[in-house]
C-alpha cells in the first residue's frame, strides 16, 4: 500500500489523504472531549498538510467546532458533521444545509431524547446544531436495549422529510441532514476543489466510512478500515488500530519527505 502511494509521489502526483478521527486517529473515549489528540499527533498532521505532495483532509461526525479544538492546524481541510460543515484552508468555512430549516426538528428529537434517557447513566446526548446524536456505548447493555429501540421510534416519528436521515452504529443513534453522508462528501470536495492525477486515500473505523470506501474504491483509490473486527467492508486493506494507522502516517510523510 505504501509502494503505491510512494510511486504515485514519485511521479510528481498528488495524494489526497482522507482521514476519519474517533478510531481512526484517536482511540474512541468515553466521551468526544475525552478523545484529544497529544502533542505527536499533531506534529505529525500539521507536517503532512505542509507537505506539496499531499492534501490531507480530517471527515469525521463531530461537529466543525470540536475539529476545529482537536486539530488547531492552519493548512488541513475539517469536514464536521459528516460534511455538513467544512472548512477549507483559505477559503473559510461553508456549510452545505441550511441550519434553519433543520434546527426545529433536531431540538424536537433532542428534547425527546433527553426525556427518554433521563435519570439513566452511561448515556450521551450530543448536540451538533444541525444533527442530534444519542450514544450508548457506555450504558447498561440492557437499559440499551430498551432505550435505543424507542430512540429510533422518536426519530422515525420526528423525521418526516427527505431533508434528514437516520443514522445507526454501535449503541449509537443519530439524527442529521441528508446531506450528512461521507461518500457524498468526498464526491462534493473532489469535484469542487479537483486535483486532476491525485490518488484518494481514506482511512475510517466504521458504517459511515463505508459509505465514503464506495466512492473511493469506485474512484481507483486505496480505502483503508480501522479496527479489528471482521464485519464485512469495502475497504482493500485493515489497520489494526489508530496507533498502526499512526505509525503508517510516519512513514508516508518520510515518504514524501524523500522525495519532495
Amino acid at each position: 500500500m505504501l509502494a503505491a502511494v510512494r510511486r504515485q509521489i514519485v511521479a510528481g502526483r498528488r495524494v489526497w489523504l482522507f482521514l476519519d478521527y474517533d478510531g481512526t486517529l484517536v482511540p474512541i473515549a468515553r466521551t468526544p472531549d475525552e478523545a484529544r489528540p497529544d502533542a505527536p499527533l499533531l506534529k505529525l498532521l500539521s507536517g503532512l498538510a505542509e507537505m506539496p505532495a499531499l492534501l490531507v483532509t480530517v471527515l469525521s461526525g463531530r461537529p466543525l467546532s470540536s475539529l476545529q479544538t482537536m486539530l488547531p492546524i492552519s493548512r488541513l481541510i475539517l469536514a464536521g458533521t459528516y460534511g455538513i460543515e467544512v472548512q477549507m484552508p483559505g477559503k473559510g468555512v461553508i456549510i452545505r444545509a441550511d441550519p434553519v430549516r433543520l434546527r426545529p426538528t433536531i431540538e424536537q428529537v433532542r428534547s425527546a431524547w433527553a426525556q427518554l434517557i433521563a435519570g439513566r447513566d452511561g448515556f450521551l446526548l450530543e448536540d451538533k446544531w444541525v444533527a442530534v446524536a444519542l450514544h450508548a456505548r457506555f450504558a447498561d447493555s440492557t437499559d440499551a436495549k430498551v432505550v435505543l429501540p424507542r430512540a429510533r421510534a422518536i426519530a422515525t416519528q420526528s423525521v418526516r422529510t427527505h431533508h434528514f436521515r437516520i443514522l445507526q452504529g454501535d449503541r449509537f443513534l443519530e439524527v442529521a441532514p441528508a446531506a450528512a453522508h461521507k461518500g457524498q462528501t468526498v464526491e462534493w470536495l473532489l469535484s469542487q476543489y479537483p486535483f486532476p492525477g491525485a490518488l484518494t486515500v481514506y482511512c475510517g473505523d466504521d458504517d459511515k466510512d463505508e459509505e465514503a470506501f464506495a466512492v473511493v474504491r469506485r474512484r481507483g483509490g486505496i480505502p483503508i478500515v480501522v479496527g479489528q473486527g471482521q464485519r464485512t467492508t469495502q475497504a482493500a486493506y485493515r489497520f489494526d488500530s489508530p496507533d498502526a494507522v499512526r505509525g503508517w502516517l510516519q512513514l508516508l510523510g518520510e515518504a514524501a519527505a524523500e522525495i519532495s
